[in-house]
């Protein structure tokens, strides 16, 4: 009975709209920080490439992710959280991009830190309505 009133799930998929595939960005990257030891003091870092590859794309895909993780960092700091988005890097400098969205006032590093020691569990996650809203709000600006 339940098979036939329950609605198909859906799956994400390469050719996505941003703000689908940042919903996906926000449940790898929550489920990241939940699963690590949370130690702000050195907080669990994933690479460009690592993200790509959890999304189910090539490693060298993770260079084109900007404005998923964009939309990722303007909820996070529209809704006062640390920036999720701060805990990719880039395997080379350790670091994330230039354009990384933090609150402000505060580092990339602060932001990871921040990130370790919030229970993203307990935010829920975003719509893609409300993603694409965002994404829509800052292509405006």
């Amino acid at each position: 009975m339940v098979d036939e009133v329950a609605p198909p799930l859906r799956y994400f998929k390469a050719g996505d709209p941003v703000h689908v595939r940042a919903q996906q960005v926000w449940l790898i990257l929550v489920s990241k920080v939940m699963s690590s030891p949370r130690n702000p003091g050195r907080p669990t870092v994933m690479t460009y490439g690592d993200l790509a590859e959890t999304m189910g794309m090539d490693r060298r895909a993770g260079v084109t992710l900007n404005r998923q993780l964009g939309v990722v960092g303007d909820i996070c700091v529209a809704n006062d959280l640390p920036a999720l988005n701060c805990i990719v890097i880039n395997d080379r400098l350790n670091a994330p991009g230039d354009h990384v969205v933090t609150r402000p006032g505060r580092t990339w590093q602060q932001e990871q830190a921040d990130a370790m020691s919030t229970n993203w569990f307990t935010v829920r996650v975003p719509t893609t309505g409300t993603l694409r809203k965002i994404r829509s709000a800052a292509l405006a600006e």
